[in-house]
């Protein structure tokens, strides 16, 4: 598609995303974003000061902060995109399309691998190079294969209890879909840019749409890159996400400087596949393929995990301790049962199998005391 002039990313455009009147000063911008939960706080930081406005010492910190998270996530992007079978998707390519000068907040930092190898490759070059605090673990069973979520995170040294924690996601799933409506959807579209759209239209499933899903939105397509619309569409299609990319695109028209971003064609496209979708999902999905595990899993599992996996649902592993290199085995996901539950060894660290949001104590203790047997060195 023809890609048409992105809209100016300023404080004019600030006061009518927060619903603020034009003569408003950039110190109500400011607060309007702060109340909005904060998100956005970098961006109109970034935009004052790119007009001159004056800041005092505690802005200017904060800005000098974000800016250095900004980068150490692009550092961060750098080094993972080095390992083979790892894409860094949504934060620094997104970014990449905001003017020189504007900070795109930076909430996370999303890796898609190629299997689960490569999830520990890119696991260990995260762990060595940063004083991650804390390691969750999601996995599924999907088409006899191991999935899994690992999420990585830390303090802001500089700010560790003003600022957001760091936080890495690697998976082998592209897309985590939602349960009981759309499957999880391992790879990504090849194209990058289509990649990024396809995953703001994710987000969906998680959330409700924001503002910086719009602004996101806006620059991409009117970037010189943007995709034309109808192979848009049809990878939506494909990828199951028309409703959530139609619904984007009508929310980011609705703002005045936002709408000629958009292409009418775009949301021509989506019209026909989103109402496809909808029915399809109405009508209910046909049940995943039961799944098998192997035997070592099936005989370490409760029922509860077994439920799950089988069924194509995740499972989570609680941290009960981080390993060294010299520990790392060879092998990748290994399961043991213990006098309470599950155990999970993994070539980073050790968790105890859960599928409630509350663990018991007493189970964790258990887990604690046990692992060494399990699991011995």
């Amino acid at each position: 598609m023809a890609s048409p002039t992105a809209p100016a990313v300023d404080l004019d455009l600030l006061r009518e995303l927060f619903l603020l009147e034009p003569h408003k000063p950039a110190a109500s911008v400011l607060r309007r974003a702060r109340a909005a939960g904060g998100q956005l706080v970098p961006l109109v930081l970034s935009v004052a000061e790119r007009e001159g406005t004056a800041m005092g010492s505690g802005t200017r910190a904060e800005l000098v902060r974000m800016r250095a998270r900004s980068g150490i996530y692009d550092d961060i992007a750098r080094r993972v995109s080095a390992v083979p079978g790892a894409r860094v998707v949504k934060g620094p390519s997104l970014a990449a399309h905001y003017p020189p000068g504007v900070l795109r907040p930076s909430g996370d930092l999303d890796v898609v691998v190629e299997g689960e190898q490569t999830l520990w490759a890119v696991a260990d070059q995260v762990l060595a190079d940063w004083p991650v605090a804390e390691i969750n673990l999601a996995i599924q069973r999907l088409k006899g294969d191991w999935h899994l979520v690992l999420v990585l995170n830390w303090p802001s040294r500089e700010e560790p209890l003003g600022d957001p924690e760091f936080n890495v996601e690697i998976s082998t799933l592209a897309f985590s879909g939602e349960p009981g409506g759309v499957p999880p959807r391992i790879a990504l579209p090849p194209d990058g840019v289509v990649a990024d759209i396809l995953m703001l239209a994710e987000e969906r499933f998680q959330r409700p749409f924001g503002l910086k899903d719009s602004l996101d939105l806006a620059l991409v397509l009117a970037g010189d890159r943007a995709p034309a619309a109808r192979p848009l569409a049809d990878q939506a299609a494909a990828l199951r996400l028309a409703p959530e990319l139609l619904e984007l695109c009508e929310r980011t028209r609705a703002w005045p400087s936002l709408a000629a971003s958009v292409p009418s064609r775009l949301l021509d496209a989506l019209q026909q596949p989103s109402v496809q979708e909808l029915r399809r999902r109405a009508t209910g999905e046909k049940p995943l393929p039961r799944e098998f595990l192997p035997p070592d899993a099936a005989a370490a599992l409760g029922r509860a995990a077994l439920r799950a996996l089988t069924t194509g649902l995740p499972v989570h592993g609680m941290l009960l301790g981080r390993r060294t290199p010299s520990m790392v085995p060879t092998a990748g996901l290994r399961f043991r049962s213990f006098s309470r539950g599950t155990l999970i060894r993994t070539p980073v660290a050790d968790f105890l199998m859960v599928t409630e949001e509350v663990v018991d104590p007493d189970q964790y203790a258990a887990a604690l005391a046990e692992l060494p047997d399990v699991f011995p060195l």
